[in-house]
């Protein structure tokens, strides 16, 4: 009778701990809410990521919007970066030349975290091929460069005949770094890498190349005929830069330019497989005019159909994830557009494409009617989702999004953000093409 007793008491001890552990367990995907997504490159080195991607390039930065500049210290992007780990983000996008130096902050809170937290894996993110700013260089590159971007610097009375010296450059004037043979490739990407791997104080996990090769002067490309796919993946294969990242892939290269590295890469064993395509893509799509040189998007159209880049692992960015025009004071539209106004007027390099870029009658229509959608959907779900958190989850929402990178610069902004996810759930593709389209 006592055994019995004895064996009672450890069964309910058992289901007691079993159930609370389970509630327990609960409570941590809740809060959390995360997904996650393997990726698998050509050594079959496998690694889940998660669906959203904590993107920096505005995280240190002081004058990112609205007319007083905010005051950027460290223990507030730690307390970010900490949250972002917190909800189960595990990939930090960086760059080495984002602005307030932010790839060598994360590399220096990566440092911290995991000797606070040993066991917890967590990856990064980095870019290479940007190609050479000619605004403060001031010069041409040295090495091989195209006789396109010469003979049009000459055009524009901005280089003398026979000399590198370029004082009268303006903004958005840039050489590109996959330009030439593999071998000059591979020592331009190799000095940018290295400053990217002294940063971080490790190998990223995630290289991508984060232009393609072109040319621009004053934001324009320059017309003429691209280095061959081939070549930039010789150069990215090699030794000297193939040990120095796990993945490989592309951000802002045109669709075309991404099937063929694909073919190559099934064909050709040696060469490393790209395994991530991060095009812009957002409801408030980009005009004629990129947000920035070289900016390449994807539709609407293209996202809703499942063999749209097969293959290959999309993870878009856009101008939201938290911060953006929508992180303004009614009549919200209207104020983002008026100081996007000012600051093309005062000749602010960036936004001097975005006013032209986004702030357009189609993007108008969409936002006015995503206000709409969000305040009828709230009333039919009992639900209180604001419009950012809407315009993300129609991002994730499509068929093609695997991935978001994401730019939240608080952690209010961060929490909105990552709950983005179950309303991308609630989405129809009736829902995706109503905010696209309207009642068309």
């Amino acid at each position: 009778m006592k055994r019995i007793q004895a064996l009672l008491l450890v069964s309910i001890l058992f289901l007691y701990c079993f159930l609370n552990a389970n509630i327990l367990f609960a409570v941590d995907l809740s809060a959390e809410g995360m997904e996650y997504i393997e990726v698998c490159n050509e050594k079959n080195e496998r690694v889940k990521f998660s669906r959203l991607i904590m993107g920096t390039d505005h995280l240190a930065q002081e004058d990112w919007y609205g007319p007083n500049s905010r005051k950027i210290t460290e223990e507030g992007i730690n307390r970010v970066l900490d949250e972002a780990a917190r909800l189960g983000i595990n990939l930090f996008d960086t760059s080495p030349i984002y602005v307030g130096d932010i790839e060598s902050k994360l590399g220096k809170w990566l440092e911290s975290y995991r000797l606070r937290n040993p066991g917890k894996r967590l990856y990064t993110l980095s870019k290479g091929g940007f190609p050479f700013d000619l605004y403060w260089s001031k010069q041409l590159p040295s090495g091989e460069n195209s006789f396109c971007l010469q003979e049009m610097l000459k055009a524009k009375g901005m280089m003398a005949e026979g000399y590198a010296a370029l004082p009268n450059t303006p903004n958005g004037t840039y050489a590109s770094r996959l330009f030439g043979s593999k071998e000059q490739i591979i020592n331009r990407v190799s000095e940018e890498l290295g400053h990217t791997i002294k940063n971080l104080r490790s190998n990223p996990t995630v290289y991508l190349m984060h232009r393609d090769d072109g040319d621009f002067i004053n934001f324009e490309p320059v017309k003429r005929s691209q280095n061959s796919v081939k070549t930039i993946m010789d150069a990215l294969s090699s030794d000297e830069i193939r040990k120095k990242y796990t993945f490989l892939g592309w951000s802002n290269w045109k669709p075309h330019r991404i099937t063929r590295s694909l073919a190559l890469a099934n064909k050709q064993s040696a060469l490393a497989k790209p395994v991530f395509n991060s095009p812009y893509f957002s409801l408030f799509e980009m005009s004629e005019r990129a947000i920035h040189a070289g900016g390449v998007q994807v539709t609407h159209e293209d996202m809703m159909d499942k063999n749209f880049l097969r293959g290959i692992k999309i993870m878009p960015y856009s101008p939201l994830g938290g911060v953006s025009i929508l992180d303004r004071p009614e009549p919200c539209w209207d104020n983002a557009r008026k100081d996007a106004r000012r600051r093309y007027a005062q000749g602010d390099p960036y936004w001097k494409n975005v006013y032209h870029s986004i702030f357009t009658c189609a993007n108008e229509e969409r936002y006015n009617r995503v206000v709409r959608f969000t305040k009828e959907f709230n009333n039919k779900h009992k639900t209180d989702y604001t419009v950012d958190q809407m315009v993300n989850a129609y991002a994730l929402a499509h068929e093609r999004t695997d991935f978001l990178v994401i730019g939240p610069i608080t952690v209010e902004q961060l929490r909105r953000t990552v709950a983005s996810l179950k309303l991308a759930k609630m989405l129809t593709k009736e829902d995706l093409d109503f905010l696209y389209y309207g009642n068309e």
